[in-house]
């Protein structure tokens, strides 16, 4: 009997040490809401995603490159205009309500899917921000201190940018958050099952059935 306890717990060592070393909770549940909201068809099919984001990401910000080159870098009988916000040139608005577009973005999804209080709170500041300064030349066309026909243009323009950095940010985010859940599955082999809403994969795991 001592001989079968032994062997037994033998055994027992020899799987307990074999058992596959999970990632973090936190981790684990970060990695099932990107999952969640992204929708992969598979695991196979990140890596084509990213690709198809990246590229698409790429395209929106070499078009509006071209865009703010040609219809505010190029014009040159440009209206005077600062922004009763900070004081900014339209110029440096049409760089500053972007950016602030851009960043608001990060840190909205930062805050959403980390459950961060402070960079939500920072999001929505920028976000008020710029489209502040999208529409403040068309409330003072409105209000009778710019032509309506330039306001309107002005108006326009950053409207489209600010609407292009929007698409483009959503995008790299998806891209960069399917990019982290590519190198987390990489690196956590054996795992697939517990991030797709199923329970964690305990296939690993031996229990050894003892006799009655």
């Amino acid at each position: 009997m001592s001989g079968e306890a032994e062997a037994i717990d033998v055994v027992n060592n020899d799987l307990s040490g074999a058992n596959i070393v999970m990632p973090s909770e936190e981790k684990l549940l970060f990695a099932d809401r990107i999952f969640t909201r992204l929708n992969p068809p598979s695991i196979g099919a990140i890596p084509s995603m990213i690709h198809t984001k990246a590229k698409i990401v790429g395209g929106i910000f070499a078009g509006y490159a071209v865009f703010w080159w040609l219809t505010v870098l190029q014009v040159n009988n440009e209206s005077q205009f600062e922004s009763i916000f900070f004081g900014p040139e339209f110029m440096t608005i049409t760089i500053i309500a972007p950016c602030l577009v851009f960043l608001g973005s990060l840190l909205s999804d930062f805050s959403r899917e980390l459950g961060q209080l402070f960079p939500g709170l920072a999001s929505g500041i920028m976000f008020v921000l710029s489209v502040l300064y999208t529409f403040e030349p068309a409330i003072m066309g409105l209000a009778g201190d710019l032509e309506m026909s330039d306001a309107l243009w002005k108006t326009g323009r950053l409207a489209i940018l600010c609407g292009t950095v929007l698409m483009a940010a959503k995008l790299f985010i998806d891209a960069w958050l399917l990019v982290w859940v590519k190198e987390f599955m990489e690196n956590n082999p054996g795992i697939d099952d517990s991030i797709s809403g199923e329970e964690v994969n305990s296939e690993h795991e031996i229990v050894p059935e003892t006799e009655a």
